[in-house]
């Protein structure tokens, strides 16, 4: 994982896709993240009818990011998108560093645990 700079602008920053992921049925998202990375103990885990895969599933606004980041936007225009979807509830965000503030975190997080990789970095 590379270390993000201070000095470096993640608004500049494009996000990419970096594991498997589907949908349920009322459309929110969920992350498909192996459960074991040593192949013995995901043999182990198979046979005792454990699933090799673990589902992280998203809220409304997380599966609202999540199709944003397709490569393309970079994190500023994510969330300019994002002020302008209706699932914003604008009395709560009213402050809109606020909005940057919880994006900035929530990708950093999807990257820290390599959810995502940025493009351009």
């Amino acid at each position: 994982m590379t270390k993000i700079d201070k000095k470096d602008n993640f608004l500049d920053l494009v996000p990419e896709r970096n594991c498997q992921w589907d949908k349920t049925g009322d459309g929110r998202v969920y992350l498909l993240v192996p459960r074991f990375k040593n192949k013995w103990m995901k043999k182990i885990a198979v046979r005792l009818g454990k699933s090799e895969l673990v589902k992280i599933h998203f809220d409304d606004r997380g599966t609202a990011v999540w199709e944003l980041i397709d490569g393309s936007h970079t994190v500023e225009q994510i969330g300019k998108l994002m002020e302008k979807e209706k699932d914003i509830d604008k009395e709560k965000d009213k402050n809109i560093d606020q909005v940057y503030g919880r994006l900035i975190e929530f990708m950093t997080i999807l990257s820290r645990n390599r959810f995502i990789r940025f493009k351009n970095y």
